[in-house]
């Protein structure tokens, strides 16, 4: 028995360290594949990752495209010189075999317009009665709707500590030129500034969060980090649910409010049942009333 025992504690404490392990990240093998994805759908890397991912693409920039930068202005003087050396028209129109040959004609064709027709962003949503009584009741002003967040797997992760925000996909600019230019800045280590703010979950509990601007080459996105945990905690979030995201501000300070729109629901609900009880009273009265 004692055997058995150690057996099985040895193997416990073999799976934990397996589950402590964390894999290494590599962006090298299909590399090609992690810099497209993370432009374009960069919520489903961390930042560590991104940063990985950056900077392979700057060191084969810098050792790929600079050469051949040279290499095209190298042919394009060899051209240019086989151009003043060419012989006259008749002379270039005839072959070795003293046959005239006639010079090609150039077709030229039209541009084509790239250009994609950009269909115009849906209006925003009206602003939730509920919503508009929570922020009454903080003195809130300045309300603005930010966006409407598909929650994903990164999101919901305990190890990312984060909910991203695309900057492609805010339908507004709710932040001061003062905020902006702190997002901007770095610290020594080059990471990016944090700027405190607080949010409210759709159960109006509030946190304490940090908001950090994280630039890629061609997309920036918002995060809401630091204590995210702690809102995965108290919300049971469901990967692709939807919340819209408002903003306000109280006393010039910034807040968050997450709204899941089911509160609406329960609204509803409790309306109906009410309507109900009365239904079902006002019968009972009828019915006694017969009775007598």
């Amino acid at each position: 028995m004692k055997k058995k025992i150690m057996a099985i504690e040895k193997i416990n404490i073999y799976m934990q360290k397996l589950e402590t392990m964390k894999k290494k990240f590599d962006p090298l093998p299909h590399f090609t594949l992690h810099s497209v994805l993370s432009q374009l759908s960069p919520q489903f890397y961390t930042e560590k990752e991104l940063t990985q991912i950056e900077k392979v693409n700057q060191i084969l920039y810098e050792e790929a495209n600079i050469p051949l930068v040279s290499q095209n202005k190298v042919e394009r003087r060899e051209i240019n010189n086989l151009k003043r050396c060419r012989p006259s028209n008749e002379a270039s129109s005839m072959s070795d075999g003293g046959r005239r040959v006639k010079p090609k004609l150039a077709i030229k064709r039209k541009p084509r317009n790239h250009k994609r027709e950009t269909l115009p962003s849906p209006p925003p949503p009206e602003l939730p009665n509920h919503v508009n009584d929570i922020i009454k009741v903080l003195n809130g002003i300045d309300i603005k709707y930010i966006m409407c967040k598909t929650l994903c797997n990164t999101d919901l992760s305990y190890n990312n500590k984060r909910l991203s925000m695309p900057i492609s996909q805010i339908r507004s600019d709710f932040l001061t030129e003062i905020e902006k230019s702190i997002l901007e800045a770095r610290d020594q280590e080059g990471k990016p500034a944090t700027l405190k703010v607080t949010v409210l979950d759709p159960c109006l509990n509030e946190f304490s969060l940090h908001l950090k601007k994280w630039n890629m080459t061609t997309t920036s996105i918002y995060n809401l980090a630091q204590d995210w945990t702690k809102v995965l905690s108290k919300n049971n979030f469901r990967k692709n649910q939807k919340i819209d995201i408002w903003s306000f501000r109280v006393n010039d300070k910034l807040y968050f409010l997450l709204d899941t729109n089911e509160s609406e629901e329960i609204e509803e609900r409790e309306k109906s049942n009410k309507s109900i009880v009365i239904s079902t009273t006002e019968e009972e009265k009828k019915s006694n009333v017969e009775d007598c």
